[in-house]
């Protein structure tokens, strides 16, 4: 009878510490099992929320926290410990990376993907190109158009938010720092940008292609009848539409990589996540989504040259 006491005993304190292995979901955790806090370029939403529902769709025990925040928001959030895990539409500076060794962590990272700066204006519009040159010549000291009667007016150039990654980008890469022109606006997010640009035919709207690169989503059949993208070139006489062959081909001047970074070992849920979006089923959702996947499946094409029997 001790024996059976004695057993019963270590089965239940077996059965509790199984119960209890992951203390704190938040933090012990495995590849596929746990919670996971993720923030987010705001710019990025449709894909990441994507790629999320469908982690979660294959591991019946991950909890994935998302939170859409700009670029800057969501590197502060991983240094602060907010969060384990960040995708966003640049890699760390050197400055970022400094700050984060102070705390003695080194962030790892892996690029997810590929999108863009888009540039669209309305569909009645007579703007159908632009050269990088002229790209920068509107935002530091504006452009001009001419309408249906060959009257030049003002272009304005409106951009999907004040502090997006789209805008710093603009600023930092593409005007080198300088001053934006009194004919650029902001709008509050890029759902206003797209209202706006649908109902305004003298205006270049400035956002990341993300938001519309999945023909079959509804909001792209919602606006495509209302604006066009304007194709971009670097002044040698060739533009290109953003999309994923102009991506892949590096024809479309303005290719902005998808970065996924986290701050966790290897044997964590953000890894796992990690894995799984840079992993065949995550890649093969960025290229179903319009977006240029960093990998791409091989495709093994046999050639047989054999006489064929035809009858």
């Amino acid at each position: 009878m001790k024996k059976i006491l004695v057993l019963n005993s270590l089965f239940i304190l077996l059965l509790s510490s199984c119960g209890n292995y992951f203390k704190n979901d938040a933090q012990d955790n495995s590849p596929t099992s746990g919670k996971l806090n993720v923030y987010y370029d705001d710019c990025l939403l449709l894909h990441v929320k994507n790629q999320i529902a469908t982690f979660e769709s294959q591991y019946h025990n991950v909890y994935i926290n998302s939170t859409s925040v700009t670029e800057k928001e969501a590197i502060e959030a991983l240094y602060k410990d907010s969060c384990k895990a960040i995708v966003i539409s640049r890699n760390l500076s050197q400055q970022e990376v400094k700050m984060f060794a102070s705390k003695n962590a080194n962030p790892r990272f892996s690029i997810v993907a590929y999108s863009g700066i888009g540039l669209i204006t309305n569909v009645t519009s007579s703007i159908n190109k632009i050269t990088m040159e002229q790209i920068a010549a509107l935002l530091t000291k504006g452009l001009t158009t001419k309408d249906s009667s060959g009257i030049e007016l003002a272009l304005t150039a409106v951009f999907d938010g004040n502090n997006t990654s789209t805008l710093n980008f603009l600023k930092d890469s593409i005007i080198n720092g300088e001053n934006f022109s009194e004919n650029c606006n902001a709008s509050k997010n890029t759902l206003e940008l797209l209202n706006y640009i649908s109902t305004n035919k003298n205006a270049i709207g400035f956002f990341n292609f993300a938001w519309l690169s999945d023909v079959d989503d509804s909001l792209y059949k919602h606006f495509i009848s209302k604006i066009k993208f304007v194709a971009v070139g670097r002044g040698d006489g060739k533009f290109s539409e953003p999309n994923q062959s102009s991506f892949k081909t590096n024809d479309y001047p303005l290719v902005r990589p998808v970065y996924l970074y986290r701050n966790t070992g290897e044997f964590s849920l953000a890894k796992g996540f990690e894995a799984f979006v840079a992993g065949p089923k995550g890649q093969t959702t960025f290229l179903k989504q319009g977006l240029l996947p960093f990998k791409q499946q091989e495709r093994n094409v046999q050639v047989v040259m054999e006489p064929m029997n035809i009858k």
